[in-house]
């Protein structure tokens, strides 16, 4: 089994330079390509690896600047940090440091990557995301607070 979850390249870099390697992802076994597993699962297009991937790559690709999930992946990105300030994991340089990089990140930074995980290597740390947060009631989702480097392949193409 196969998890798979697009980040950014902006997020990409922050967890590996910032958060030792260390990254927090929601994913779905459902990459989104056509196949008969898509009528198993009820993810939607927002929870999707491949429709976020879609969707972020030509929100890049045509530098569209009121883009709603762009601005949504930097305040997240920011809000990480909050909380790995409050956990002790960076000190307050640091969560500044952070905070700026953000506000003067370019479109380009945000470019999608396709992380791919092999269930075996996470199976003890994958939660169950609870029903009310779901895009779907039933569609198959999950988060990975402190998912390693070493547990996951990084695929970017062109679509």
């Amino acid at each position: 089994l196969l998890l798979y979850s697009t980040q950014t390249l902006l997020a990409y870099r922050i967890n590996q330079r910032y958060f030792q390697g260390q990254h927090w992802v929601w994913c779905s076994p459902y990459r989104g390509f056509a196949s008969t597993a898509m009528y198993d699962s009820a993810v939607p297009p927002s929870s999707s690896p491949l429709e976020i991937y879609r969707n972020l790559h030509q929100e890049v690709r045509r530098t569209e600047h009121h883009s709603d999930r762009i601005n949504a992946n930097r305040e997240g990105l920011l809000k990480g940090a909050e909380s790995k300030l409050r956990q002790g994991v960076i000190d307050d340089a640091t969560a500044y440091e952070i905070a700026a990089v953000l506000e003067r990140a370019e479109r380009a930074d945000f470019a999608p990557l396709l992380y791919v995980i092999p269930f075996s290597l996470v199976s003890g740390q994958v939660r169950v995301v609870p029903v009310e947060h779901r895009a779907h009631p039933l569609s198959d989702e999950y988060h990975i607070e402190a998912l390693h480097r070493d547990c996951f392949d990084v695929i970017e193409f062109l679509i």
